[in-house]
C-alpha cells in the first residue's frame, strides 16, 4: 500500500465524524478583497497588478469578453494544459464564488475548478471540482487536499467525498469554497462537501480558475475575507 494512499485513507476515517458540523456555511464574508469584473478579452500570459495587491495571470488558454461581461475559454493545445486563470497574493481564511457555464455541446473534459495552491508544492491545498466528464477526477462534485513534490510525486492525497452533480450545458451555475482555518467547505448547486484538515491551516499562494479542455466561461468571480466577528 503507497504511503499517499494510507495517508487519505487514515484521515478521512478520522475526519467523516466532523463533516456534520459543515452543514451550514463556515463564516459570513468580510471584505471584498478580489471582485474583478473582467474589462476586456485576456491575452495568454499577461500578469496585471489588481486592488490589494493581488497579481491575474492567464497561464493557459484564450479569455475572450462576452458581451454579458462574462470570460469564455477555449483550450489551446500549445499551451499543454487547460484554461487557467491564477491570481497570487498570500492567502490565509477565504470565502471565493466564481460562475461558471459549461459547454453546450455535451462531450469530453467538461468540469469547472477553483483552487488554492500552496507555495513550494505541485498539486492543491485545496480544489474544489464541478466534473461532468473531465478524466483526471471523478464525476460530481470532489473536494480534495492534494499535494505533490517537485519530482511531481504524491505526498498528501486527502478527499473529502463524492456528491452526484446534474449540470446541464449553457446553464450558469455558482460555486463557493471556504477555507477557515483547518476547514473547508464547497457548494455547487445545492450540493456541499466539506471536511478538516490540518494541512489546511497554512498560508496559500494563489487562487485558480480552471475550466477544462472542452472549455467554458466564468463570470462574477469575487473573494472576501473571512468575518471573525471581532
Amino acid at each position: 500500500m503507497c504511503l499517499p494512499h494510507f495517508i487519505s485513507c487514515f484521515l478521512v476515517a478520522v475526519l467523516l465524524p466532523s463533516l456534520s458540523s459543515l452543514a451550514g456555511p463556515l463564516a459570513k464574508k468580510g471584505k471584498l478583497i478580489l471582485d474583478s469584473p473582467f474589462e476586456r478579452s485576456l491575452p495568454w500570459g499577461e500578469s496585471v497588478t489588481l486592488q490589494e495587491g493581488w497579481i491575474r495571470r492567464v497561464s493557459a488558454g484564450d479569455w475572450s469578453l462576452q458581451s454579458d461581461g462574462s470570460l469564455l475559454a477555449v483550450n489551446v493545445p500549445e499551451h499543454n494544459h487547460g484554461p487557467v486563470i491564477t491570481y497570487t497574493a498570500p492567502i490565509n481564511d477565504i470565502i471565493i464564488e466564481s460562475e461558471f457555464k459549461l459547454p453546450a455541446q455535451e462531450g469530453p473534459n467538461r468540469h469547472f475548478r477553483i483552487f488554492l495552491d500552496q507555495a513550494g508544492y505541485a498539486g492543491h491545498n485545496i480544489q474544489s471540482t464541478a466534473n461532468v466528464s473531465s478524466t483526471f477526477r471523478p464525476v460530481g462534485l470532489t473536494l480534495q487536499h492534494l499535494l505533490k513534490d517537485k519530482e511531481k510525486k504524491s505526498v498528501a492525497d486527502v478527499d473529502f467525498g463524492l456528491e452526484a452533480l446534474n449540470l446541464k450545458g449553457d446553464v450558469w451555475y455558482t460555486m463557493r469554497l471556504e477555507v477557515l482555518g483547518d476547514k473547508a467547505r464547497t457548494t455547487v448547486a445545492g450540493k456541499t462537501l466539506g471536511g478538516q484538515l490540518r494541512g489546511l491551516n497554512v498560508e496559500k499562494s494563489k487562487i485558480g480558475l480552471n475550466p477544462g479542455l472542452a472549455g467554458g466561461s466564468i463570470r462574477n468571480f469575487k473573494a472576501w475575507e473571512v468575518d471573525t466577528g471581532s
